[in-house]
């Protein structure tokens, strides 16, 4: 599939036929209690969360905090389930739209942090209510990222702040890089943290004062989130590499090149980086030689459960694929709704999913007799 088909493919997904969409009366389940159970899952709970109403609105991300499901809609509507029952717990509308708005981060005790439309918010998890809202004077590009007392937030212009925790939070430091942005998480590795910028230029620098660290470039444009393991940062790169860099030195142990477009996040397992690519599917490579260990499955874009040494990937063609994590073997399949959004989860073999029309729903494997 070339470029441009991979994109309409995996927007169909997140987003439905946008036509069809505005003709839904009511919601539609991702997957169907008969499917899941005929592949192997049990369907714990089934949740409409009432957006049918809204006129145009749908569901966009799914997010895991503690025990609570987080469902932001495109309209900025924001949906706490308590993922054990399948019960709501509140619902809120944000100060802005879904494509404004961050990953929730935990906080302090009962709350959590959120970046809408250049604020920064702190939530009671308890009951939704707002607690401190504190305008960045930034226009956030990447989720923030918090350890101990500083805040790291990559800006769509030119920097990568740090910023104190205490409140209202103030500029520790910041890394300047002029005619470029900030969009992909930066990475945490011992008192150091990495990060890059879009057009591929890569920094170290000490989490306390932004001092010292080095600074490397790629072949080509950032858009994945990297990971980190053992010292080693891993970053997928839309020059179809991945780079394994050692975080004290900047230096590549290796550059793995796989086919295809490197625009979404990995994930590290059993020694393994999976690696989703567009328009191939979801790779295994080593983490300690980079070469390719299995792959691909087919169109797998999004690891959404593990259980063992099963895997379990969402792929564009409209299917969960079960599959063996050392071999990349498919085992079974399950079909979805078309029009549905998944939850990023490599933990647990809980999986979260919802239609975009407001069907959310919980699955887990069934036990083997």
């Amino acid at each position: 599939m070339n470029r441009t088909g991979w994109r309409l493919g995996f927007m169909a997904i997140l987003l439905g036929l946008a036509m069809g969409l505005s003709a839904v009366a009511q919601a539609a389940v991702p997957i169907s209690r008969a499917a899941a159970k005929k592949a192997g899952f049990e369907q714990l709970w089934e949740l409409p969360v009432g957006i049918g109403a809204r006129t145009g609105d749908t569901v966009a991300k799914l997010w895991r905090l503690g025990n609570n499901l987080i469902v932001l809609t495109r309209h900025g509507y924001m949906v706490c389930i308590r993922s054990g029952a399948g019960t709501i717990r509140w619902t809120i509308k944000l100060p802005g739209t879904a494509d404004s708005t961050s990953q929730p981060k935990a906080f302090a005790k009962n709350q959590f942090m959120l970046l809408v439309s250049g604020h920064m918010l702190i939530i009671d998890s308890r009951n939704g209510s707002i607690i401190h809202n504190q305008s960045l004077h930034i226009a956030p590009g990447t989720n923030p990222i918090m350890k101990g007392s500083t805040i790291l937030i990559g800006s769509l212009h030119n920097r990568m702040y740090a910023l104190s925790t205490n409140w209202p939070p103030r500029q520790l430091w910041y890394q300047l890089d002029r005619g470029d942005s900030f969009i992909t998480d930066p990475v945490l590795v011992d008192g150091s943290v990495v990060f890059g910028s879009r057009n591929g230029v890569i920094f170290s620098r000490d989490l306390a004062d932004g001092t010292g660290g080095w600074k490397r470039h790629v072949g080509g444009h950032l858009r994945a989130n990297p990971v980190a393991l053992h010292g080693i940062v891993y970053f997928p790169c839309m020059d179809s590499n991945v780079y394994a860099i050692n975080a004290e030195t900047g230096v590549s142990p290796w550059i793995a090149r796989l086919p295809g477009e490197l625009e979404f996040s990995p994930v590290v397992l059993k020694n393994q980086l999976l690696v989703p690519t567009g328009g191939a599917g979801l790779f295994s490579i080593s983490m300690k030689t980079g070469l390719k260990q299995w792959g691909p499955i087919p169109n797998g874009f999004r690891i959404v459960g593990r259980k063992g040494s099963e895997i379990f990937v969402a792929t564009t063609n409209g299917t969960i694929a079960v599959a063996n994590v050392l071999t990349g073997h498919v085992l079974k399949s399950m079909a979805y709704n078309q029009a549905t959004v998944f939850m990023r989860n490599s933990k647990t073999s809980l999986i979260f999913l919802a239609s975009v029309s407001g069907e959310v729903e919980e699955l887990k494997p069934l036990r083997r007799q």
